[in-house]
């Protein structure tokens, strides 16, 4: 049995259309989950880009370092020489990285 079981049928121009199938295909949704989301209030973002979820998933990966590192300096009461290397020059690689990428964009 269906959930929705009203049909709406609207008319709209060539560019409305247009920016209906941008916006939802920008979203992830499909154009009737769009719509649907608009008329509730939601505030439809667009998903992130690949990129985005590259460098997300690189600095989870710094994080989980740093804490790990964070760790074992609470343990023993001092860090190691290759930890502080470890962060700087990935933290650096990172940063310079992701300035790249934005920095170009504009």
């Amino acid at each position: 049995m269906r959930k929705r079981t009203i049909k709406k049928q609207i008319w709209i121009n060539q560019n409305e259309d247009n920016l209906l199938k941008y916006k939802s295909k920008k979203s992830g949704l499909n154009e009737s989950e769009f719509l649907r989301s608009c008329i509730k209030g939601y505030k439809v973002k667009e998903q992130p880009t690949k990129e985005i979820r590259e460098f997300l998933k690189q600095i989870s990966g710094i994080a989980n370092n740093v804490n790990q590192i964070a760790l074992r300096v609470n343990v023993n009461g001092n860090i190691q020489t290759d930890d502080i290397k470890y962060l700087n020059e990935n933290i650096n690689q990172f940063i310079l990285d992701f300035q790249k990428k934005v920095y170009s964009r504009e």
